[in-house]
């Protein structure tokens, strides 16, 4: 022990200062690196570093950032700041976004919906993907969509749909002929829609059909996108359209809708003949480049199942700059496109919807 007073005790406790204070710096340090960090991926723009450790982030400040920024500020504590900014942005202290980078995910259309076009996918392309049929009207221009996929799933009482609806789409040619040459690879779900005769016929022309009633947890859509990942376990996920997914009952829209919420890394586009749409997973800045014969001009981003603190865009005729979106305040409908590739930041997942062009017309806006 040193006698207080003493100059022993004086360097002694001058050392355990300074040592504390270079652990506190270079804990700080961390924090300090990842909230600018986080700060710069929200598009902040400027950051004031004040001899007092506060930040001071120009334009709109999120409601998770200013409790981390508070916690810091009040507490000087390193583990009660790092313990609210873990809670506020887990994905940050789990690693899942690259160190002060933002992965850009690609988004594109790349089917065609023109017969004409004699529209072709090789196996192994970006731009190859599964078409998926649901129990809903088939849109007028999956006959085309059939000839460009890779692989056809009828989710069981999407298969009473193709053998009723496609000869109907193409009334000039024999119907059983249509019937043989528009056969599902694959026919999965519960089994207790489609028809015994449909069922049977399918089978004689050598379509795979799955039988999974003892599975009443997953719907069929969910179980056709279960054998897609199994048949792709070991390359990278494939692309999926998927038709009969909207209309019909709410509940059932809902539900197609939270698939894409359950499997956020697999590109899945729900179409009909309005419209499509598909999810932008949070944690990326996606560029969705606009296929002009296909889609446009009406579009939107919605919200859906939470709100959006930030959300920024660019290509839109009312472009978003740091927005909050939320149901019961601003969402973003009845947009129109500015530019053929519109981009999309945002924190929080967000659906982005376009229009089916309907005039035939392949402009894009210049």
């Amino acid at each position: 022990m040193f006698e207080r007073g003493s100059p022993a005790a004086g360097d002694h406790k001058r050392r355990r200062n300074e040592a504390r204070r270079s652990r506190e710096d270079g804990s700080r340090n961390v924090f300090d690196s990842a909230l600018l960090q986080q700060i710069s991926l929200w598009r902040r723009k400027a950051i004031i570093w004040t001899p007092h450790r506060s930040f001071v982030a120009a334009g709109k400040q999120g409601n998770k950032l200013q409790s981390s920024l508070s916690a810091w500020n009040s507490t000087r504590s390193f583990s009660a700041t790092v313990n609210t900014f873990a809670k506020n942005f887990p994905e940050r202290v789990s690693g899942t976004r690259r160190e002060g980078m933002v992965d850009k995910m690609l988004h594109r259309t790349s089917f065609s919906l023109k017969s004409d076009l004699g529209v072709t996918v090789a196996d192994g392309s970006d731009d190859a993907f599964v078409l998926v049929v649901l129990n809903y009207n088939v849109p007028k221009f999956v006959p085309v969509l059939w000839n460009q996929a890779r692989l056809r799933i009828c989710a069981d009482g999407g298969a009473n749909r193709i053998y009723d609806e496609i000869p109907a789409l193409l009334p000039e040619e024999d119907a059983d002929s249509v019937r043989e040459r528009y056969k599902p690879d694959v026919i999965k779900g519960d089994l207790d829609s489609i028809r015994p005769a449909v069922r049977d016929f399918y089978l004689s022309l050598g379509t795979v059909v799955i039988d999974e009633s003892e599975d009443q947890d997953t719907t069929d859509f969910e179980k056709c996108i279960a054998y897609i990942k199994d048949v792709d376990s070991n390359t990278a996920p494939r692309k999926v359209v998927v038709v009969g997914a909207l209309g019909g009952r709410f509940d059932h829209v809902l539900a197609h809708i939270n698939v894409l919420y359950k499997y956020p890394r697999l590109r899945i586009t729900l179409l009909s003949d309005d419209s499509l749409l598909y999810l932008l997973p949070q944690g990326f800045s996606h560029e969705i480049r606009i296929n002009c014969a296909v889609e446009g001009p009406h579009c939107g981003l919605i919200p859906f199942g939470t709100s959006s603190e930030s959300t920024t865009t660019t290509g839109l005729r009312w472009n978003l700059n740091e927005s909050g979106m939320a149901f019961g305040s601003l969402i973003s409908t009845s947009n129109l496109l500015d530019d053929d590739v519109v981009t999309v930041v945002s924190d929080s997942p967000l659906i982005w919807t376009i229009a089916i062009r309907q005039s035939g017309e392949d402009i894009c806006p210049t």
